[in-house]
């Protein structure tokens, strides 16, 4: 059990290394950088070192290493929803630099009253300090600093799970790809922060450890979408532009032409095998913007960009499950462009009406 403990221990302050450099990173950008991603990775940065300190009963002597830690907390959840929600304006958001000022204020508010009692907090005498530090880290106590830990866990729950709402209905409604890593990376705070609430109240420092460390994973997958996706938020941002501002219309010819490079795009060259395609990608292909692509495919195919490629998807899948039965089916699934089982046997039961082991059965006999 000691081991786990050192691991998790090295973890932690692994995790808050990375948060760290992903700062940095951001800060070096020649251009676009985001001031808000870079606050957010120094704050959950300095998080994880104090969760890692607090594991340290020798640092509880030093009381003053966990100054305005729950205010880093409770500040992470507004900024989070601040980030995400610079991506996903709404079209009918048309309001002054004012207005926005006072709507951004207002989430922010519980993080002055937090730095307040903070201040007020480590004011007292550094023994009594001290000792309650040291006694709140061993038995649970019905005071302000447990209070405080139970509030800034709800808060930052509370922003994720409404981030990932946003990014849901804006997904949704502008037709983006709704990348998986993007949820998986929105639920782990809410999953870890469930988890060291409930690990400070029971004084259960394996499950605290367990939490902390998906906020280091979180981290990581961060930089797994910063690396494979480095434009997504941006195309995201473009799509609803284009919805706000652009004549989407489309003249005849242009109809035609997009359908005569549709069909080459999927018929003759089989763009949809490329498991990462994406709207953007189509669209550079049929050269046009992002949201006539999209009205194209709705208003002449009747359907969707992910109901289109996963047709013909499913349409290859079928004939190779009909050739023969030396190849897999989950093989023939990567073949024709599906990343996932799951998504392949969903997409093959849609179109079908059976899974694709019991299509290659039917077909066989």
């Amino acid at each position: 059990m000691e081991y786990l403990h050192i691991f998790f221990l090295k973890f932690l302050q692994f995790g808050a290394g990375a948060s760290f450099l992903y700062g940095f990173l951001e800060l070096t950008k020649n251009r676009d950088k985001n001031r808000i991603l870079i606050l957010i990775m120094i704050l959950t940065g300095s998080i994880l070192l104090r969760y890692s300190w607090y594991l340290q009963d020798d640092l509880l002597e030093f009381p003053y290493l966990f100054l305005f830690l729950h205010t880093s907390v409770i500040a992470v959840g507004p900024l989070i929803y601040i980030y995400i929600r610079s991506f996903l304006q709404n079209e009918e958001e048309t309001e002054n630099r004012r207005n926005k000022l006072v709507r951004v204020c207002i989430h922010f508010w519980p993080v002055l009253l937090f730095a307040i009692f903070e201040c007020f907090f480590f004011l007292q005498d550094r023994n009594e300090l001290r000792n309650q530090i040291i006694k709140g880290s061993i038995e649970f106590r019905f005071d302000a600093a447990h209070m405080a830990s139970f509030i800034a866990s709800l808060q930052v729950s509370f922003y994720s799970l409404f981030c990932l709402y946003l990014y849901h209905k804006v997904s949704r409604k502008y037709e983006i790809y709704e990348l998986k890593l993007v949820w998986l990376i929105l639920l782990l705070p809410v999953l870890a922060n469930s988890m060291i609430g409930s690990a400070y109240f029971l004084k259960n420092k394996l499950l605290f450890e367990s939490g902390a460390s998906l906020i280091c994973i979180m981290i990581l997958l961060l930089f797994i979408v910063r690396e494979k996706y480095p434009g997504f938020f941006s195309e995201i941002s473009e799509v609803i532009q284009n919805a706000k501002y652009q004549n989407t219309s489309l003249l005849t010819k242009e109809i035609e032409a997009a359908n005569s490079k549709l069909k080459e795009l999927l018929e003759i060259k089989y763009l949809y095998r490329d498991s990462e395609l994406r709207l953007v990608d189509l669209a550079a292909e049929l050269s046009l913007n992002l949201h006539q692509t999209s009205r194209y495919l709705n208003e002449v195919h009747r359907m969707n960009f992910y109901e289109l490629i996963n047709r013909y998807r499913v349409q290859e899948a079928c004939k190779r499950l009909e050739e023969g039965s030396e190849i897999s089916v989950l093989d023939v699934g990567f073949a024709v462009g599906f990343n996932s089982k799951s998504t392949f046997h969903s997409q093959f039961v849609k179109f079908t009406g059976m899974s694709p082991a019991m299509y290659r059965k039917q077909k066989s006999k």
